[in-house]
């Protein structure tokens, strides 16, 4: 597994997933993350069961971490816009990706490779402001920059310090955060 590629194929779904939600109505935005989310886990059923689905797993080979669960990351990811969709908005959603898409893949590629004060386990925090910085600056093609600031540090602090799943957190805390400074859904 390469831990470049697997970052890429990160940021790549959380800006390209923001742009087909921005690009959908709420009802195709609905039911693109579900049948995603639908998707991933059969992709994920049929792999844990032993079948090889040609280019796609050889794909997983080399963006998957070697853990029990395939398509975890991508499931979370999901499962987190279909609760962004549900409870807020298409534009928030879309926020939330492109948080969660852009903040893990630079924090990790930055801690990785200049990374060294620890902040939590393996998160440092060279990687957290780096992380930090470079979801401000795709934010702010959404949202106010300083509408972006404040949901790119706060995302990065979900990151460094939540114990479960960041996948979902960020997403997540981006759209609480966004309602919280009361940004509309005008956007910039």
């Amino acid at each position: 597994m390469s831990e470049t590629f697997r970052q890429i194929v990160h940021l790549l779904m959380g800006v390209i997933g923001a742009a087909v939600i921005l690009s959908l109505d709420d009802r195709g935005a609905f039911i693109f993350v579900s049948a995603a989310l639908v998707a991933q886990f059969l992709v994920c059923d049929a792999i844990t069961r032993g079948y090889d689905i040609p280019v796609l797993s050889r794909v997983m080979d080399e963006s998957e971490r070697n853990e029990k669960v395939p398509l975890k990351g991508g499931i979370a990811y999901a499962a987190g816009a279909l609760f962004c969709l549900a409870v807020f908005s298409r534009e928030y959603t879309a926020v939330g990706l492109v948080t969660v898409g852009v903040l893990d893949s630079v924090s990790t590629l930055v801690g990785l490779r200049f990374g060294r004060h620890v902040v939590r386990g393996k998160k440092s925090l060279e990687g957290t402001v780096a992380g930090i910085i470079a979801a401000a600056l795709a934010l702010s093609l959404l949202i106010p920059w300083w509408a972006a600031a404040v949901v790119a540090a706060v995302g990065g602090i979900i990151e460094a310090y939540f114990p479960l799943d960041d996948n979902v957190a960020v997403q997540v805390g981006a759209c609480v955060t966004l309602a919280a400074v009361g940004v509309g859904v005008g956007f910039v």
